[in-house]
């Protein structure tokens, strides 16, 4: 990569890795609804603004079926399950266990569209299943109860991602990404704000402190909307592939940015976790190279 691609590579991850920290910060004023109500709604109306200035379009009489079942199912529902878990369970945590999407989506992927799971995907998903162990288990304290419930919440989350990118690339294959980004934050919005309407914050609106403000404006405005940008920018750049190696970003600066800012200690087991977890989406991406025995004249290194 070019020095500013990777720039913008390490900004993306950080600011990804930022939003379970600004989550962390939010959640206890807002609740888990308000707050992603608020977070899909501001995140939605800015990339739509985005989108019209660069001359784009959402094509919603096409794509508007796709757009509420990946808003609802892929966006709404799985930000949700990761607020809820993060007013448990500290930032590291929830954004080791979210690298987990990867494995998810492989899975899904073979039943649905019988994308082959190669020797080193199945590797991967070993790795990841055996990574989430040890994160889960090997902890100076033993998790309680409500810890392994909020842990689970995020782990849904990401079986959920896995299954939206499936559905993503079936369904939405034909629309621009910043077209589905925008028409799916709207539609994850319509479907909460409704409800998050009715559901009161656990601090009254004129008590919230500023900086859980600004962390749900950091929410929207940084891990959101100029994210996505970054993102797609990445992607014409330097292509998909060189661009999903942000995956194996994120979860490193969501525990940077717990430790400098949360002051959440960094376990072994927490490391170990983190490495294996991070070992295994790189087999299951294509990222890593898994050699494989095979006669000599068929030898080759199997890729994603």
């Amino acid at each position: 990569m070019r020095p500013a691609d990777l720039a913008r590579l390490v900004a993306l991850a950080a600011m990804w890795g930022g939003s379970y920290l600004f989550m962390r910060f939010a959640v206890p004023y807002f609740g888990a609804v308000p707050l992603i109500a608020l977070r899909v709604l501001i995140a939605g109306m800015a990339l739509l603004a985005f989108l019209l200035a660069a001359g784009g379009s959402v094509n919603w009489r096409r794509h508007w079926r796709a757009y509420l079942f990946v808003g609802t199912v892929g966006l709404a529902l799985p930000f949700v399950l990761i607020a809820e878990a993060l007013a448990t369970i500290d930032a590291s945590t929830a954004a080791i266990l979210n690298a987990l999407s990867p494995l998810f989506a492989t899975i899904v992927a073979a039943i649905w569209i019988r994308d082959p799971v190669t020797p080193a995907k199945i590797m991967g998903i070993a790795l990841c299943l055996a990574g989430t162990v040890v994160l889960v288990g090997w902890t100076p304290v033993p998790m309680s109860a409500r810890e392994l419930v909020a842990a689970s919440l995020a782990v849904a989350a990401t079986a959920l991602y896995g299954y939206t990118i499936v559905f993503t690339k079936v369904y939405l294959k034909e629309a621009s990404p910043l077209g589905t980004s925008a028409g799916t934050l709207l539609m994850a919005a319509l479907a909460l704000v409704p409800i998050a309407l009715f559901v009161p914050t656990p601090h009254a609106v004129g008590t919230i402190p500023a900086i859980a403000w600004i962390a749900m404006l950091g929410l929207a405005l940084v891990s959101t909307t100029i994210a996505f940008i970054f993102y797609y920018r990445l992607i014409a750049d330097v292509g998909p592939v060189k661009a999903i190696t942000v995956t194996l970003l994120v979860p490193i600066f969501g525990m940077v940015w717990g430790v400098v800012f949360l002051g959440e200690p960094l376990t072994p087991g927490r490391l170990a976790g983190c490495a294996i977890i991070l070992a295994g989406c790189s087999l299951i991406l294509g990222l890593a190279r898994f050699p494989v025995r095979r006669p000599a004249s068929q030898v080759e290194c199997i890729r994603r």
